[in-house]
């Protein structure tokens, strides 16, 4: 049988995977709880004492946040809730094996995502996932505006990683 693995660059060991380069520094980020919303959102908000999700591009900040996908679904980030229906109207799905995240952090941040997507930096809407480098991701800024978060699907994240390699901006100094 044909073996094509050696077409493909082996997947990097995530924990100690960094690029930096002049004006950013990249890094993969592992053990983040995450898990899908579906349902009644305010309710799944109220419930786990959080004030309000963030969208594309939006501010998260501290451990525990939410971040809004669609109309009614949003990614819960470090918060311990169990999977399956719940009674407050609102279903939960664990995806932490199913999405890799990278922190992009530094002052080339608006020049990465003006390379990597086509949103409008100073209006970006409502809702996180969109297309960066040709996948769709989920996009925000966690804890400042110099740190943006990147969730992108597990299947992709190499891709995405060697994409990253190729930047000018995360070029080796």
């Amino acid at each position: 049988m044909l073996d094509n693995s050696g077409k493909w660059q082996p997947e990097p060991d995530w924990a100690s995977a960094r690029l930096a380069g002049r004006t950013i520094a990249l890094r993969a980020v592992t053990g983040l709880p995450q898990r899908l919303v579906s349902g009644d959102l305010d309710r799944f908000l109220a419930g786990h004492g959080l004030g309000k999700d963030v969208g594309a591009l939006g501010l998260a900040t501290g451990a525990r946040y939410a971040v809004r996908l669609a109309r009614d679904r949003l990614l819960a980030v470090g918060i311990p809730v169990d999977d399956g229906w719940h009674e407050a109207g609102y279903a939960v799905t664990g995806v932490g094996s199913a999405l890799r995240v990278f922190e992009a952090r530094g002052d080339g941040i608006r020049d990465l995502l003006a390379r990597a997507t086509t949103i409008d930096v100073d209006n970006p809407g409502p809702c996180a996932a969109l297309s960066f480098c040709g996948v769709t991701a989920v996009v925000y800024f966690h804890e400042d505006t110099q740190t943006l978060r990147i969730h992108a699907d597990r299947g992709l994240a190499v891709y995405l990683w060697e994409w990253f390699e190729c930047q000018p901006l995360l070029s080796a100094r």
